[in-house]
């Protein structure tokens, strides 16, 4: 299944949030990025990306605590 272009703008920009642990911003944008997919759509390659991005930040060492916002 190919990632529409809406999904990847949602992708970048949510990247960019979950980088500056803005976990409250990046909660809604993975929402957004989830209700992108098809009714009845496993998991497109943009909601698998987006928790690849999540796991990988949560598991690396000296991760930030998880806060609503980095300010």
């Amino acid at each position: 299944m190919k990632t529409i272009a809406l999904e990847r703008r949602l992708l970048s920009v949510y990247k960019e949030a979950v980088r500056k642990n803005n976990w409250l911003v990046s909660d809604h944008l993975l929402s957004a990025i989830e209700a992108c997919a098809p009714p009845g759509a496993e998991l497109s390659e943009a909601v698998a990306e987006a928790y690849r991005i999540l796991a990988a930040k949560i598991t690396a060492p000296g991760r930030a605590p998880m806060t609503g916002s980095d300010t």
